[in-house]
């Protein structure tokens, strides 16, 4: 309890609405960590083929990815606060599903709980738009950081209770974790019930056309440094735990704890990511996000313990921090109330249709290249956010 009064009372300068978001996250990410965490590996024990084996995790971001837009339609109609209680009960309801499978040894079963989880992330993921629209625009950054923080405590609780909960299930290794991802999410719910957050206006014009939001410099530029770095996260990330346990024979508290490490990484940024906005300016976090991307491709070709893979994850955690807030900050900054439907939607589909590639691939790379190769293919996208960024400065 006094560690709720202690957030509550930090996010006061900026609102309630941050507060409440910023805990709904909290038990958000914990199901997704659980889950990311679990997937690949519970899928390498039921699928019909190895290579299948992430092939539930890249359907959860293709379902995302598909369902950005009009969730974000459905939310600029209907409002933030019931999409968000219809996201949270379709991941509840996804792990549900996924536990039962495991059980009975259904690949099928599972893949189609994975259908439910990506459905509901695809609201989840909109937590970090919402915290901006009730904030004066100066510290609109540091709202979307905050909320992200949450993180920081998901990647405490996914481990433990991933680690807690594996083999409680007798003889369905897993099952467990997905039954206690299903409960932990709905915890979210009275957070969520308490936000309030105003329909945005309609215009006759409904603002802008897309075409012409897009074409801009800084939407591209933000569109993919988010896009690109959350791929690239994505890739990596997914294809850890098979590198971990598979081929270097480590442990599952080992697997655990790399994850984690990669959890925190990614969201303990998120404190002080607004207000470096602020005081250095967007295009310089970028950046600093593409170099920790850069030390993570050297890392991670040369890792052969697992305090190596470790520190390619954390690095990795730490660049996706930078480019993706800093890309979704951009988005923000050029986007009006009446456009905001629209462009979200949009913004994330690309996202996450770049997520939704990355983490398919991801499990064929890394069967049939092998994980030396496969980090060096992530180069390519790099340099594309490398390039659009210096077109951007050279304007």
């Amino acid at each position: 309890m006094h560690f709720i009064r202690y957030l509550k009372k930090f996010f006061e300068h900026l609102n309630q609405n941050v507060f409440y978001l910023a805990s709904a996250q909290i038990f958000s990410m914990t199901a997704m960590n659980i889950n990311i965490i679990t997937t690949g590996l519970a899928g390498f024990i039921i699928a019909p083929y190895g290579w299948l084996s992430t092939f539930p995790l890249s359907l959860q971001f293709i379902l995302t990815m598909i369902s950005t837009f009009p969730c974000s339609i459905l939310m600029s109609r209907y409002g933030r606060k019931k999409i968000f209680l219809v996201g949270i009960a379709s991941i509840s309801f996804g792990g549900f599903l996924m536990a039962t499978a495991l059980i009975n040894s259904n690949f099928y079963i599972f893949c189609f709980g994975s259908i439910f989880l990506g459905i509901g992330h695809s609201s989840s993921l909109f937590y970090r738009y919402a915290a901006t629209e009730t904030v004066a625009k100066i510290v609109q950054p540091k709202a979307m950081s905050l909320v992200l923080s949450a993180g920081l405590i998901a990647a405490f609780l996914g481990p433990y209770i991933y680690k807690m909960s594996a083999d409680l299930v007798l003889n369905s290794l897993y099952a467990g974790s997905y039954l206690f991802m299903a409960i932990v999410q709905l915890v979210a719910v009275p957070f969520i019930m308490k936000i309030e957050i105003p329909l945005p206006p309609i215009k006759k014009s409904g603002g802008r056309k897309t075409i012409e939001i897009f074409k801009n410099p800084t939407m591209i530029r933000g569109v993919i440094s988010a896009a690109g770095g959350y791929g690239i996260m994505s890739y990596l990330m997914t294809a850890t735990p098979l590198q971990i346990i598979n081929v270097c024979k480590y442990s599952i508290s080992e697997n655990a704890s790399i994850i984690q490490w990669h959890v925190i990484a990614m969201f303990a940024p998120s404190f002080f990511t607004g207000t470096l906005i602020q005081k250095f300016s967007v295009e310089r976090i970028l950046i600093t996000g593409i170099l920790f991307y850069l030390s993570v491709v050297l890392v991670a070709f040369m890792a052969s313990t697992p305090d190596q893979y470790l520190l390619a994850l954390f690095l990795l955690g730490i660049g996706w921090n930078f480019l993706y807030i800093g890309g979704s900050s951009l988005i923000v900054s050029i986007t009006k109330p009446e456009e905001q439907g629209r462009v979200q939607g949009v913004s994330d589909l690309i996202i996450f249709g770049t997520v939704s590639i990355s983490s398919l691939s991801a499990g064929l790379a890394h069967y049939t290249l092998g994980w030396d190769k496969m980090v060096i293919y992530s180069l390519p996208i790099m340099l594309m956010i490398i390039l659009a960024n210096m077109i951007n400065i050279k304007q």
